[in-house]
């Protein structure tokens, strides 16, 4: 049951991560692909995303979108449906999300998330978050400490991942620092990385560590006022027996 963790790290930031050159309002559509081969001991595989949604963002002040996801590794396939939302009222952001998976083989089943951020000084955001994930065999708890830097042409953000297998009553924790910047009005760069322990297998703990690293970059380019594309590439670890690389491409029409 891989990659329960590494969702959890990008989940929230899909809606409200959006800087003055790439400001959108109104409704929009969006469609994506990614494909991951993966390599668990002497065994390779490939893993692969269709992702679909759609919703509206207003200027940075809210914003809401609806997703269905189709996930398929090997001849397994599972779907998942979603929807997210965000609020901000002066210094304060409230945001949210949930999913479900009907019959999931590797998947979780059901997924709540929360998060309350409020600005501290200037522009650095403190963030306090929490993700409920329910498989068929345990419930998985998740605490989600951040912090962010916004300046004036991108910003930083470092996030901490405290995880909590009911199931098993073991933790683990997972650092991860994220950043992106406007390289011109039209380009955004971003990256980031994550170290921890489980950043995959978040429903299945082992009695023994298992030391995980996540690294990925994207570029987003505004090819019209309404069309933006985004290509993502990465990698990760998990000791002693998984690896995996992915690329990704997005496209965005908004209205």
């Amino acid at each position: 049951m891989k990659r329960g963790v590494c969702m959890a790290c990008v989940s929230m930031v899909c809606l409200a991560g959006a800087a003055s050159a790439f400001a959108q309002s109104g409704p929009f559509l969006e469609t994506a692909a990614e494909a991951s081969p993966v390599r668990i001991g002497d065994t390779d595989t490939l893993w692969q995303v269709a992702h679909a949604a759609g919703g509206v963002q207003q200027d940075g002040r809210y914003g809401w979108v609806v997703s269905a996801d189709r996930h398929r590794r090997n001849r397994v396939v599972n779907w998942s449906f979603g929807a997210q939302g965000f609020r901000r009222a002066g210094a304060w952001t409230v945001s949210g999300s949930a999913a479900f998976v009907d019959r999931p083989d590797f998947l979780f089943r059901r997924s709540l998330e929360g998060e309350v951020s409020r600005t501290l000084f200037g522009s650095v955001v403190l963030h306090g978050g929490y993700r409920h994930l329910e498989f068929p065999s345990t419930t998985v708890r998740i605490l989600q400490p951040s912090l962010s830097w916004y300046l004036p042409r991108g910003e930083i953000q470092g996030r901490g991942f405290l995880v909590r297998n009911d199931g098993t009553g073991t933790r683990s924790s997972t650092i991860l620092v994220r950043s992106s910047i406007d390289a011109s009005p039209r380009v955004r760069l971003g990256g980031g990385a994550a170290i921890g322990d489980r950043i995959f297998d978040v429903a299945t703990f082992a009695d023994v560590e298992a030391r995980s690293w996540i690294a990925f970059g994207s570029i987003r380019v505004a090819m019209t006022p309404q069309w933006h594309m985004e290509l993502g590439i990465g990698g990760a670890h998990e000791d002693p027996l998984f690896s995996q690389r992915t690329l990704s491409l997005r496209l965005r029409r908004t209205f």
